[in-house]
């Protein structure tokens, strides 16, 4: 089980910078873009569009892929099951017009819904559920003291700084990737348990295979050089067989000679005797 100490807010905030310094381009542009149409639609395709958003950064943390513009709009693929993150966000609000405190309290127990929902794939209300438990095991106050560090004291700052030098008012286009960045972090690191888990189980199966395939292997081969052999034996024995059958066919084939032979004297005899008989004749008649 997770701790409060184990949630590195020091770690999250040195990988947004190094993200935003690595990709600013697309993550200060991704966030401006998915800002106005969040606006524009009045906040019902939050989800598919933020989303997005979250998901490239996720994959940038945790894979390191290099983010590419029409990543953020890959949100959308997931439209059906993101759209209801609207009802999230209404609520929340809502918790906030009731004297503030209860929308901080929603705000902070489903603080990874939409991570949850976007890279999961699963559904609003069971991404509320495990967000909620998450947080109520590692610490309540310790995720209240963050969704604070990423959202109020940014916007009370720039507030100050820009109404003091107007020109500040440009530093408001980074909120979108340092908020999304640090809680996209924090994601990565809270819930890498299950990775861990999970990986080990997917590399050990190919080195199992391999282990078992190498003894089946080896007998087939053993079994293919006995088979080969073996063979051989019967081989040479069955031409012995054979041979005898050849020798043995030679007086079946000299019988059917003979005959013509026997054939051939009698045949001789005959015509011998019938001159013989001839001249008995002829004397008979001078007689």
């Amino acid at each position: 089980m997770s701790t409060t100490s184990s949630m590195n807010f020091q770690a999250c905030l040195e990988n947004t910078f190094r993200m935003i310094k690595a990709e600013p381009i697309i993550l200060i542009l991704g966030g401006l873009v998915v800002q106005l149409l969040t606006i524009l639609t009045m906040g019902i395709l939050a989800g598919p569009f933020l989303g997005g958003y979250f998901l490239l950064i996720i994959y940038y943390l945790r894979e390191n892929r290099k983010p590419v513009f029409n990543d953020i709009f890959s949100g959308l693929q997931q439209f059906a099951n993101l759209l209801p993150y609207f009802f999230v966000l209404l609520t929340i609000l809502i918790g906030f017009m009731l004297l503030i405190l209860p929308g901080f309290v929603l705000a902070t127990w489903w603080i990874y819904v939409l991570p949850l929902m976007v890279d999961r794939k699963i559904s609003f209300s069971e991404a509320m559920k495990i967000s909620t438990k998450k947080v109520n095991e590692t610490g309540f106050l310790m995720h209240l003291a963050f969704l604070l560090l990423i959202t109020v004291l940014p916007m009370m700052l720039l507030n100050f700084l820009s109404a003091m030098m107007p020109f500040l008012f440009v530093l408001k286009l980074l909120l979108p990737p340092f908020q999304v960045g640090c809680l996209a972090s924090l994601y990565v690191d809270q819930f890498k348990e299950i990775e861990e888990e999970t990986t080990p189980i997917h590399e050990e199966e190919p080195a199992e295979a391999v282990t078992e395939n190498i003894p089946l292997a080896e007998e087939t081969g053993d079994q293919v050089k006995e088979e080969s052999i073996q063979p051989e034996q019967p081989v040479s024995e069955e031409t012995e067989p054979s041979d005898q059958s050849v020798t043995e066919s030679f007086p079946e084939e000299n019988v059917p000679d003979e005959k013509p032979d026997q054939m051939d004297d009698t045949h001789l005899n005959q015509t011998e005797e019938k001159p013989d008989m001839d001249s008995a004749e002829e004397n008979k008649d001078t007689v």
